[in-house]
């Protein structure tokens, strides 16, 4: 559903001047249903990039976490050792992906999208990862 959400903003952000911006104090707070200048919106396209590529990430935390498990070990405190770090490893990624989902700026994206939608919902174009092979790679 979050990969919806995701489709949506970046759809509704392309199809409808509207955006966020990746980062804290952006000087995104005030825009209240006015429309988004082109920088708005790519900052927007960049932080929905960070969350598809966050959430992409979280889908093999399960396995990566129980992969120490899942191989023979030479001892039980190497096998703790390993299984702690997994799980030091799993816990970070997650809270870095609900920070970024509780973010003032997220809300602001994911609000202009659901308002975009409402508006014009005839004017989406539905979003293909096939079209964009480079959309899991960050911008550096």
């Amino acid at each position: 559903m979050a990969m919806d959400q995701q489709k949506g903003t970046q759809q509704s952000a392309t199809a409808a001047p509207s955006s966020a911006n990746g980062q804290a104090g952006s000087g995104m707070e005030g825009n209240t249903g006015e429309d988004w200048d082109e920088e708005k919106l790519e900052k927007a396209l960049a932080r929905l990039k960070e969350m598809h590529i966050q959430l992409k990430n979280l889908r093999t935390t399960v396995p990566r976490l129980l992969e120490p498990l899942t191989k023979k070990q030479p001892s039980p405190q190497v096998l703790f050792s390993e299984f702690s770090k997994s799980t030091a490893t799993a816990n970070e990624e997650v809270q870095q992906f609900q920070k970024l989902m509780r973010e003032e700026e997220t809300s602001q994206v994911l609000e202009q999208a659901r308002k975009s939608r409402a508006e014009r919902p005839n004017d989406i174009k539905p979003w293909r990862a096939r079209d964009h092979p480079d959309w899991l790679t960050r911008d550096t």
